[in-house]
């Protein structure tokens, strides 16, 4: 069996597999010629197909030689070389007439949109999975993908009806939440964290002029702008550590048992060997 065969190689191949089925040895002193006349026809087929132009003609003889290669196919079961032909490759050459008719010639094609499915539907979906027993893990991802994708395509049909309509319907977009409120959690992940390890574990390398400019908001509301930045940058802040929620939620409304809508996760650098 031959893998990852490329374009040149397959070329050379189709040159030389006339002369080495017409010679060859069969079970029982079998006459080769039904062999040779499928693979005289799947030939045919590949090379009618890859003209550079087609008239009415040409796509009848690839229709007849794809015929003749079914007619002639059975011989290959029947001394055992091959269970069956029902895989898509030899499915799709039944359409490879009706789309020269309606997309032009073989040249215009690429594999582009077929490598694109086995990327999303196959390495994808088994990247998502744990890599044990993993056909059925990829189905469940797949069916859920092709639901994601019926639900866009069910909202944006209506509100492109809404549009046709001259509804005011509005696109599905990023959230807009109108109030939101904090929840914290009841104890402290961390309750002394100094500003130089917030710059350089956390990454907030702006957290006391930030901090600055908030106590200067509060204690002069009205200012703004150049003298809100002199304010925070003349602000003396009496402490060096803060307490750090490496998690907050945010919730829709003030009570208790209000819908979580969005949480913000925080993590100090960590490094292992």
């Amino acid at each position: 069996m031959l893998s990852c065969v490329s374009g040149k190689e397959h070329k050379g191949i189709c040159c030389i597999l006339i002369s080495l089925v017409i010679d060859l040895l069969l079970p029982h002193g079998q006459a080769p010629t039904q062999v040779l006349r499928a693979v005289w026809a799947l030939l045919d087929f590949l090379y009618s197909a890859q003209l550079r132009s087609h008239t009415t003609d040409t796509l009848h003889c690839l229709k007849d030689s794809l015929s003749h290669f079914h007619e002639n196919k059975v011989v290959f079961t029947d001394l055992g070389i091959w269970q069956h032909f029902n895989f898509p490759k030899i499915h799709s050459l039944l359409y490879y007439g009706s789309s020269i008719t309606l997309f032009g010639t073989m040249d215009n094609y690429n594999t582009e949109q077929t490598e694109h499915l086995h990327i999303d539907f196959t390495k994808a979906a088994y990247r998502a999975t744990n890599h044990k027993d993993k056909l059925p893990q990829m189905t469940t991802w797949l069916g859920r993908l092709e639901k994601v994708q019926q639900h866009v395509e069910l909202v944006m049909s209506h509100w492109e009806l809404g549009q046709q309509c001259g509804a005011s319907v509005q696109p599905t977009g990023s959230p807009r939440p109108t109030t939101r409120s904090l929840k914290m959690a009841q104890h402290l992940s961390i309750k002394v964290v100094s500003f130089d390890d917030l710059h350089r574990l956390y990454g907030a390398i702006q957290f006391q002029g930030a901090l600055g400019a908030f106590i200067a908001h509060v204690n002069y509301p009205g200012i703004s702008g150049n003298a809100l930045t002199a304010c925070a940058i003349n602000t003396l802040i009496p402490f060096h550590s803060v307490p750090v929620f490496h998690k907050v939620k945010f919730v829709s409304g003030d009570a208790e048992l209000a819908e979580i809508v969005d949480t913000m996760h925080v993590w100090p650098e960590q490094k292992d060997c």
